[in-house]
């Protein structure tokens, strides 16, 4: 396990992740989400000929997808063998976001998103084993305008990696 670990420490930083991932965004589901956090201002839940946008929290719709499909795209050699960067998925958690709104434009309805990536820094905690890293996400819209950079932090328990 901490072979692995360290070939992962050693290898994944800085290798751009192969693919992407998309995702359509829909008026009821901008509205929705909107909905579950509180948000009254109709900017964000007003009516759908009002052109609304998204709320910032939308960029975890998206998020998330974007990182269970691109972690289980990466595939590398090691040893001489193609492996995944996950041996078990069940044991991938999703450990926060870091986002940089910082030049993006406003989600909207009919966006069609997607993300690409590569991977950053990763480290090992060997109390308990557990290793840390980030992805960092470039999402960008059907016009390839920038909608969000958004850092996902993930833990791979023992025995998935």
């Amino acid at each position: 396990m901490k072979k692995n670990a360290d070939f992962l420490i050693k290898t994944l930083p800085g290798l751009v992740v192969p693919g992407s991932a998309s995702v359509s965004c829909r008026y009821r589901n901008l509205v929705s989400l909107a909905k579950i956090y509180g948000i009254t201002d109709p900017k964000y839940v007003g009516p759908e000929e009002d052109g609304i946008v998204a709320c910032h929290a939308w960029a975890n719709a998206y998020t998330v997808k974007a990182l269970y499909k691109l972690v289980l795209n990466t595939k590398l050699i090691q040893d001489g063998k193609e492996r995944q960067v996950l041996i078990d998925v069940g044991k991938l958690l999703h450990a926060g976001n870091i986002y940089d709104w910082d030049g993006c434009v406003d989600v909207k309805n009919g966006d069609r998103l997607t993300g690409k990536a590569k991977w950053g820094d990763f480290w090992l905690v060997e109390d308990s084993m557990t290793l840390f890293g980030y992805l960092h996400l470039d999402v960008r819209n059907q016009n390839d305008e920038l909608v969000c950079n958004v850092s996902p932090r993930i833990a791979i328990r023992p025995g998935g990696y």
